[in-house]
This record gives structure tokens, sequence and C-alpha cells, in this order.
């Protein structure tokens, strides 16, 4: 194996790592913009432009899927690269080498779909809170405030630890079986300008790229991959002493370290741009992380005129202090002042929840945003605090 081949495989386990702690939520978040696009949808009141400050994670996550594939569940995604772990863990240590038959992992895959529109059938329902209370996503997202996830998020906690089993004995079991997102991501990626080719003809009887597949493909029967259920791991790449696979740009065979890093940069500058993208269509107005995506307010309660602050509890107890202006009767912004709360995961609900409320006329009903279940209390506590001195 060469130099040049184990460098791929460091890495990818290096992004792996900076993107844990840069970007730990970005998957959560991702797949909750989904959910909330889905409600837009639903409701008749999606504007894209409206509402990107809201989506940027999702946006960013699917514009880079459909260009290089699910190299996003490979390298970037948090809870992927957990999974990684525990199995390598597991392998290193148990010597645990557990093989699932080929027919029961192409059935198995199937399941995720399943997840995916059960959820979306809930959402459309209006049952966020309780899919929330069961997300093993949420569950290992707070996993540092235990007692908490012990006493909401029992079932999402019994989930993560199910998880972590299969985990032990089924590289990425997960991704393979029940991501949701991922589900998402096989059907997009379908279409990227990337691929890994294989030629069957220049293969041997070793089956080494398949044995080493981290989502248990067939890759000995065919001459390409492109997308699907392969997450760009390189390491059928790796693997193979014959240097048979190589990864593929727009028809042209590509050194895989020269891919890899250009990979990386297009997501660093996807995630520039639509950050960019973002914060200029507040400047210019046509967007806001503070008002209602749609005019059409449903009468609630009447309120006092003026300027109202409210304070709440959100995640690990930490304070959010909020504005309410009331204006003829009726809430129309909500601002927040200040926030304890973690940067990433309040941005999304900051983005999410005050549209909801005003659409609403009230904090009755409204959903919290998956993966930031305790931030989204917080802002709602905050706001229902302030209109109390409202009405």
């Amino acid at each position: 194996m060469s130099k040049k081949i184990k460098e791929i495989q460091i890495f990818r386990h290096i992004m792996q790592i900076i993107l844990f702690f840069l970007l730990p939520g970005i998957y959560i978040l991702a797949f909750s913009e989904l959910k909330s696009i889905f409600q837009m949808i639903i409701k008749g009141n999606f504007n894209l432009i409206q509402a990107l400050p809201g989506l940027m994670e999702f946006t960013v996550a699917i514009i880079f899927t459909i260009l290089m594939g699910r190299f996003f569940c490979g390298w970037f995604c948090a809870f992927g690269s957990f999974n990684d772990w525990i199995h390598i863990a597991s392998r290193k240590i148990f010597k645990i080498n557990f093989k699932v038959s080929e027919k029961l992992d192409s059935i198995l895959k199937y399941v995720k779909y399943g997840i995916l529109a059960l959820i979306l059938i809930f959402t459309f329902a209006g049952g966020n809170n309780i899919l929330n209370g069961a997300s093993p996503w949420d569950a290992f997202a707070q996993i540092t405030n235990f007692s908490t996830v012990l006493s909401t998020l029992a079932i999402g906690l019994i989930l993560l630890i199910l998880i972590l089993i299969g985990d032990i004995f089924i590289e990425r079991f997960f991704c393979r079986y029940l991501c949701p997102l991922g589900a998402v991501f096989s059907l997009i990626s379908k279409i990227s300008i990337l691929k890994i080719n294989k030629p069957t003809e220049k293969c041997g009887d070793c089956r080494i790229c398949t044995n080493n597949c981290s989502m248990g493909l067939k890759l000995y029967s065919v001459n390409s991959v492109r997308g699907g259920e392969c997450i760009n791991c390189l390491r059928c790449v790796e693997t193979c002493h014959r240097r048979n696979p190589h990864v593929n740009i727009l028809n042209t065979e590509v050194n895989s370290a020269t891919a890899s890093s250009f990979v990386v940069a297009i997501f660093a500058g996807i995630y520039g741009l639509t950050n960019f993208g973002s914060s200029i269509s507040i400047q210019k107005g046509l967007a806001s992380s503070n008002v209602a995506i749609s005019s059409n307010v449903s009468q609630g309660i009447k309120y006092k005129d003026g300027d109202y602050i409210g304070t709440g509890i959100g995640f690990n107890g930490g304070t959010t202090k909020v504005s309410v202006n009331i204006k003829d009767g009726k809430i129309d912004t909500i601002k927040t002042v200040s926030t304890e709360d973690t940067p990433d995961f309040y941005k999304n609900v900051e983005n999410t929840i005050p549209n909801k409320i005003i659409l609403a006329q009230s904090t009755n009903s409204v959903d919290t945003v998956s993966g930031a279940t305790y931030s989204s209390k917080g802002l709602i506590n905050a706001t229902q605090n302030a209109l109390n001195k409202a009405k």
C-alpha cells in the first residue's frame, strides 16, 4: 500500500475530528431544516430567498451532495464519524469481525426510506414534538447533560444505545439502515459529477474492495459507483493492491489525494458562500431571521403596543433574553437580546421559531427544532414571558 493512499485515510480522519468539534450539529440542523421546508410547502408559505437564513445547513449539504456525492456522510457528519470510531474500537479492541449477508444487507438498506417517510408523515400531522423525544440525534447532541437526556429523551437515549450496539457489530450500522438524512442523500447523490471507476475486467478474485467497503457495497460486481449508498470514504481505493479503483470527476480520472483536497475546498466554499448569501439577503431586506415568512397571520390575542423584554431557560440552564415588539395589537417582531446557548444550535432556532410564533400569533403548539429542543424552549418561554407583560 503506497504512502500516498495511507495519507488519504489519515486526511479523512483528521477532517472528521475537525468537523466533529467545529460543526458538531450540522447533520441535525440539516434534517430539521428539511422538515421545516416540508411544513412550509404544506402551509403554502415557502419562499426560498426569505427562508434561506434558516435553511443554511440543509442548503450546504444538499448542494454539496448533488455536486460531490455523499462525501458529507463519509467525511463531515459528526454522527457518522462517531459511528466509525465505535466500530474501529470494537474491531481493534474486541476483535469483532461480524459480517451481514449480502441479501439481508440489501433488504435492510430500504428501512431508512421507511423511516424518512414516517417522519415526514408525523411532520405533516404536526407530530414534531412526539418525534423530538424519540430522536437519538437529540440524545447524542445533548449527552453531556445526561440527567436532562434521561428525563426528557429516554426513548431517544434507548435508541442511541441500540444504534451504538449495532455499530459495534456492523460498520456504519445507522448510516446503512436507519439514517433518514442518508436516505435523502442516497437519492440526490446519483447525479453527482464524482464517481469511483473500478473496471471489473481488471479485477482478480480477492474482493478486497468489497470486504473493506464501509457501506458493504458489492463492488466486485460493478464497474463504477456514483453516489447512492457510497459515502466516498475511498477505502476501496486504499485497499486495492492492483490500484484498480480511481476517483473520476466529470469523466476525468483524478488523483485521490487531489480529489479529496478539492472536495474539502468545495465544501468550505459552499459553506462560506451560503453564509455570505444569507447575510446579504438579510441586509438587502430580501430575508429576515426575525420576521414572519408569510403575511397570512392568524387572529389571536390582542396585546398592548410596545416593546417587551422576556427571559427563558435554554440548553444547560443558560438564559435567553428576547425583545418582542407589539404593533397594532399583534406580535410584529421577535429579536434576541442575549443568549447563553450554544451558538450553532441557537442560530437555527432563532431563524425558525420567531417566524412560527408570529404566524400563529401565539407560542402555543409551536414545534421545537429537532436537535435543539432546549434551545427552542428557551426562546419560546422567553417570548411567552414577554407576551405575558403585553396582555
